[in-house]
């Protein structure tokens, strides 16, 4: 499989079920850089507020799938911390590399230890749009949307995230 082409690795990927992917990624480096983007394709659309917005509120006026009790697409959002995973995932599909760390966050950028964080996230990844309340709200959005339609627990971040955040960390220790 390392011989064929990454084209074909991906045609060949993308065709395999989206339950599957997480499985995928752990047997090798390869197959982890190109199931990735596919596995959280979805998630840089939570950062431009048009369409997040509009997914949600296509939730609250379908009247037969929707939750009986939701929360309003239209009231503020919670003033949470924004998950290191949900930042480590949106800068790998941004940037299209690993968070620039060794442990915890952590890493060398311009010759200084840096912990990447919401508050420096635009800094860091030279996106001055990335401020913290758009990463806020994206991650908000994304977690309302994920507990109406998959059932997950509103305010935590989802197994496949997790799972998604640093695999072969764990895997190489």
């Amino acid at each position: 499989m390392n011989t064929l082409p990454t084209e074909l690795l991906y045609q060949i990927l993308s065709h395999i079920p989206r339950s599957s992917l997480p499985s995928v990624r752990l047997l090798n480096h390869t197959f982890e850089a190109i199931a990735f983007p596919l596995l959280f394709k979805n998630l840089l659309n939570w950062l431009d507020y048009k369409t997040s917005h509009a997914a949600i509120t296509a939730l609250a006026h379908d009247v037969y799938n929707r939750p009986s009790i939701m929360w309003s697409p239209w009231a503020s959002e919670p003033d949470g911390p924004v998950e290191a995973v949900w930042l480590g995932i949106i800068w790998r599909l941004q940037m299209g590399k690993h968070v620039p760390e060794l442990e915890r966050g952590m890493g060398m950028l311009g010759g200084e230890v840096q912990v990447l964080t919401s508050e420096n996230y635009a800094r860091l990844s030279r996106r001055e749009e990335m401020c913290e309340n758009r990463l806020r709200l994206a991650q908000n959005r994304y977690l309302t949307h994920r507990s109406y339609c998959d059932g997950a627990v509103r305010g935590e971040l989802s197994e496949e995230l997790v799972e998604g955040s640093l695999v072969w960390e764990e895997n190489e220790l």
